[in-house]
């Protein structure tokens, strides 16, 4: 049963000397967040296995969207299907989420090995934020 929406943050310095910061969910004693799929919040019983969210504020981004689609048992909220948006990104928030620059981010599009965006605006592609988090753990399995 989830019942906190909590932030914790963890930053610090990797063995090769690479520093990390990035924000995990807490959503109850020993219950951490680790995606969602259309039925359910998916979580994990250690931080190691949460999800990592790259930006504080795409943390607040999620929490709000959690509440929103998914009950106290972390099953969708079949009331509000079709009503809640997931947090959007667009090129830099996605070129943020991977440790990118905005560059890298067009060249991976350009070469068609980049996620589909949800939409092409005048101002740019869109993406949710789910989309380029499974994509960035994919690149990451791959190296």
């Amino acid at each position: 049963m989830i019942t906190e929406y909590t932030i914790l943050e963890f930053k610090g310095l990797q063995l090769s000397g690479t520093p990390y910061h990035y924000w995990v969910l807490k959503l109850s004693d020993n219950l951490f967040y680790a995606g969602y799929n259309e039925n359910e919040i998916e979580t994990a019983t250690t931080v190691g296995w949460a999800r990592s969210i790259a930006k504080e504020e795409y943390a607040l981004e999620y929490i709000g969207f959690l509440q929103n689609f998914f009950d106290i048992n972390g099953k969708r909220r079949l009331e509000n299907v079709g009503m809640t948006i997931p947090p959007l990104v667009g090129l830099a928030e996605a070129a943020d989420i991977l440790g990118w620059d905005k560059r890298k981010v067009s060249t991976y599009i350009k070469r068609g090995s980049f996620p589909n965006p949800l939409k092409k605006l005048a101002s740019g592609p869109i993406w949710t934020y789910k989309q380029i988090d499974d994509y960035k753990m994919e690149i990451t399995k791959i190296i």
